[in-house]
């Protein structure tokens, strides 16, 4: 295991998008979180999170996946080591996932240039610029080349597809067989339920 992969955190940052993909990939990457400034902060279901990083010290790492929930990022629209993190990753060709609100940090770190996306984004009037460059997507989730980005109603499908760019999974076929199991599309096997020895 030596892939990398970072999440950012944020106050008030909608965890749950990612933690399915997290479960993916964890498999066959270490997971590593950061912060704005190094910092506690509590994601929105109040659950606490030590950092391993602020957003800067981070900017001295390598990572193979950046992860981006969503959530009300008006704490961190206008952090300067953030957008480098990203711009960083996007230079260096590492996966970079973004859910519901989380594109829009790509956007203003200009990584969604020239590229697809989706999201439900809300933001003020003065960030619509942002967007410029980018094709929007009526998808629940978008890939174009290294970059993901999803609906919150698609987070199975984003971890999927995160898992797949990150060698996951052993082949297509488990991918999914995982999306359909998760997803609650799959005739379970009652006979697997019960009492072992």
């Amino acid at each position: 295991m030596n892939k990398k992969t970072l999440v950012i955190l944020y106050p008030g940052c909608i965890e749950f998008e990612i933690k399915f993909t997290l479960e993916v990939i964890s498999k066959n990457s270490e997971i590593y979180t950061s912060t704005p400034d190094g910092k506690a902060l509590k994601g929105s279901t109040g659950i606490t999170y030590l950092p391993d990083f602020s957003y800067k010290a981070a900017l001295d790492q390598q990572f193979d996946c950046i992860l981006v929930p969503g959530g009300d990022q008006e704490d961190v629209v206008e952090n300067e080591s953030l957008k480098q993190l990203l711009q960083k990753a996007d230079r260096a060709g590492s996966v970079i996932g973004a859910v519901c609100a989380g594109p829009l940090l790509l956007a203003i770190a200009g990584v969604l240039k020239n590229r697809s996306q989706t999201n439900a984004s809300i933001y003020p009037r003065e960030y619509a610029h942002v967007w410029n460059g980018s094709h929007f997507m009526k998808e629940q989730i978008v890939v174009d080349g290294h970059i993901v980005t999803a609906l919150p109603e698609a987070h199975i499908d984003f971890g999927i597809e995160i898992g797949k760019l990150m060698s996951s999974f052993e082949n297509d076929k488990e991918a999914e067989i995982t999306r359909l199991y998760y997803k609650g599309n799959h005739r379970r096997d009652w006979s697997q339920t019960g009492p072992v020895d």
